[in-house]
């Protein structure tokens, strides 16, 4: 009889073909990202190795552009990636969406469709990887990603990647860098690191008159942690015949493509695997994360009844790569649930900020998911736009139709027009400008704040203008507390890496919590999303013992956020008196940890508010009036002196009113006071305009001075 014998790669920081490999006993054998991934590129590899499947055409490689094209044509260009996400790998791949009662399992097939690969190395062309650490930034020196890097005060490093965008000019190919707005998670012990949402997936109801997927209302979502980027297949092998589109955003629709209908096909090498070194999926090629994988799932809430819905998948959602069309990179597929436990009918009210608002605002409201909606104003649609008031709606599902409980929208209070006056001041003079307000914000004709108070002294002014002033009405909140109170019981100062899960019921303020800290030192605490996103951070200085943190995080309502400490804690937990949930005044509940229900991590006795805001009144305009005054002993012989344009490419104009004829010095420094151009001639009375030029001039900010009359008057001039 035959052994089936499962192979796992032991070095995977190299091309896998050259690879040795042990064997693992069947029995004991648990299939995994790495695993299964591993294998199926090996034999991808040996595959493409028989079959003579070059790397790219000859003459467009990462090392030679003479063969390959650009966008549109053109002898020069950067070639970028275009990622796409298969709907018929979607709805086919291992036989389509595999539904169980609670969850429905995926596949998510990534074309990349551009003429460029798509890149990403963990260590950059000069050798060099990077990893944060709460605030900190390091920078190792490390070609061959050899080393296994540790914060120094312990927690969880964040890698920064880097994204290579190979670039044509002629024959030549070159390369740069940027490093991704993204941190991606450092898993030394897989050899490799994982992207951070690669994929967001949700269960929809498709809503009547909305034509995009991604605005029809969620019934729940989930996310990919990308194990590694790969080339799993071409879109010329015949296993992912039709993955690859022209256009996969639309549904039962799309071009099919193949390896002959891209240009530069192949380029990147054909040979991307996992490592940390570097990723990528080459042009013409896809990476699938089939629906056996960890996290290719979405979970389905309770109450979720029987009938047709859609899956949205997105990749790249936050596009944090660069592309050649980031427009693309989703797509939507029908799905008919069959095996969900029906239930009654359920509605509900939800708003994604809190629902305080000033006289004339308004907020958008949100209805459950359902096939149809009647609010209680009359509207038809899942969402609407409401200012104060008592709300209701009526949802009709496929369990049925309810009607929601009420939902207030409340009003805050604004404060009335401030009065002020104006005034006349001579050329030259600044004004003093008073307000009634008693929280007064000043505006000048641009809308830009230049003061607070009740009193705003302008600057010298040589032109009547006019300013604007505001008062803001500040309306305090509810603050209330909630979670465990202290850190009574047993417990221990723990290192980090861990936190607290919870449930936010509605839209609030977390102000603050109290930690218990072993020692002195900066702490950067972190609210992570349901999907893996981080929605907030704030940092600041612990002392050693009980204190409180302030984070002033606004959280919307949602499931499954995470509370953390990024890098080093030595914060203090609970393992004893331990009793999940934790009620938060009624706006969140903390349902358990990182380590389950035993452990309580860090954040004691939160600070919580509903209904603060500020609301500001209407404006009120005031004058000053900029007069030439005579009679004074020594009147201004300058009536207004501009310069244009602003800023501009070291070719400027000077405009010099004058009242008398006057022997002018124009003089231009850099910041650093050295005089780089001077000017001086006789200006007639009346209105001159100069024309100046400085020739090679280098970006930067310059001061013009102007001496007339024995009086110096200054602009800043900025060059780009």
């Amino acid at each position: 009889m035959m052994q089936v014998i499962y192979l796992e790669w032991e070095c995977p920081n190299i091309a896998l073909e050259m690879c040795p490999y042990f064997a693992v006993e069947p029995n004991n054998y648990q299939p995994n990202d790495r695993t299964m991934k591993h294998l199926l590129h090996a034999l991808m590899a040996f595959l493409l190795i028989l079959s003579g499947v070059p790397e790219a055409s000859a003459q467009c490689t990462t090392t030679n552009a003479t063969s390959c094209e650009c966008p549109g044509g053109g002898s020069e260009c950067d070639l970028l990636p275009d990622m796409t996400i298969s709907w018929y790998a979607l709805l086919n791949y291992l036989s389509g969406p595999n539904e169980a009662n609670g969850r429905i399992n995926i596949t998510g097939s990534t074309p990349n469709i551009g003429h460029g690969p798509l890149e990403v190395r963990g260590v950059d062309l000069n050798g060099y990887r990077r990893f944060v650490c709460g605030t900190d930034t390091f920078t190792v020196y490390d070609p061959n990603a050899q080393q296994q890097f540790a914060c120094p005060n312990g927690g969880t490093a964040k890698q920064l990647t880097t994204q290579r965008v190979f670039h044509k000019n002629g024959s030549t190919m070159t390369s740069y860098e940027r490093v991704m707005p993204q941190g991606m998670t450092y898993h030394p012990t897989h050899g490799h690191t994982h992207y951070d949402q690669w994929g967001i997936y949700s269960l929809r109801m498709q809503e009547s008159g909305v034509s995009d997927p991604r605005d029809w209302p969620i019934i729940n979502s989930g996310y990919k942690l990308g194990f590694c980027l790969m080339d799993y297949n071409t879109c010329s092998d015949g296993a992912v015949n039709n993955h690859c589109k022209d256009n996969n955003t639309q549904y039962n629709s799309g071009t099919t493509l193949h390896g002959s209908d891209f240009p530069n096909f192949g380029l990147g090498g054909g040979n991307y695997g996992c490592g940390m070194t570097r990723q990528g999926i080459s042009s013409g090629y896809t990476d699938i994360y089939s629906e056996y994988l960890d996290g290719m799932w979405i979970d389905i809430p309770s109450g979720t009844c029987n009938g047709d819905y859609w899956i949205v998948y997105e990749v790249d959602p936050l596009d944090v790569v660069i592309e050649e069309d980031n427009s693309n990179n989703w797509t939507a597929v029908p799905i008919t649930l069959t095996q969900q436990s029906n239930a009654s009918s359920v509605a509900k009210i939800h708003c994604d900020e809190q629902a305080f608002v000033c006289p004339g605002a308004q907020v958008r409201l949100k209805a459950s998911a359902g096939t149809s909606y009647l609010w209680s104003n009359g509207a038809t649609t899942s969402t609407i736009m409401a200012g104060p008031g008592t709300y209701t709606v009526q949802v009709t599902s496929y369990c049925g139709t309810a009607t929601s409980a009420p939902f207030t929208v409340a009003g805050l209070a604004q404060a009335a027009a401030p009065t002020a006056e104006g005034a006349i001041v001579c050329e030259g003079e600044s004004a003093e400008l008073t307000t009634t307000a008693g929280n007064a914000v000043w505006y000048d004709g641009s809308m830009n704040q230049v003061a607070t108070g009740p009193l705003f002294t302008t600057p010298a002014l040589y032109a009547s203008t006019s300013y604007s002033v505001v008062d803001v009405d500040v309306s305090p909140g509810q603050v209330s507390f909630g979670g465990k109170t202290n850190n009574n019981g047993g417990g221990t100062y723990h290192a980090g890496g861990q936190n607290l899960k919870f449930n936010a019921n509605r839209s609030f303020r977390l102000n603050s919590v109290k930690l218990y800290a072993g020692s002195a030192g900066y702490r950067t605490i972190e609210l992570v999303d349901a999907i893996g996103v981080l929605r907030a951070s704030r940092s600041a200085n612990v002392p050693a013992g009980e204190s409180r943190m302030d984070l002033d995080f606004d959280i919307l309502p949602g499931n499954n956020y995470l509370l953390t400490v990024s890098g080093g804690a030595d914060l203090w937990r609970d393992f004893g008196s331990v009793a999940y949930p934790y009620d938060v005044a009624g706006v969140a509940t903390i349902t358990s940890s990182s380590s389950g229900s035993d452990y309580y991590y860090y954040f004691y006795d939160w600070e919580v508010e509903e209904g603060a805001g500020t609301c500001v009144s209407p404006a009120t305009d005031v004058s000053v009036v900029v007069e030439l005054c005579t009679g004074v002993d020594e009147p201004l012989a300058l009536r207004g002196f501009e310069v244009y344009p602003n800023p501009n490419n070291g070719q400027f104009a000077v405009s010099i009113h004058l009242l008398t004829s006057s022997n002018v010095l124009l003089d231009l420094t850099d910041m650093m006071g050295r005089s780089v151009l001077q000017e001086r001639f006789m200006a007639p009375a009346g209105q001159v305009l100069h024309a100046m030029e400085l020739e090679g001039a280098a970006a930067g900010i310059y001061n013009l001075i102007l001496r007339v009359d024995g009086r110096v008057f200054q602009r800043r001039v900025v060059v780009k």
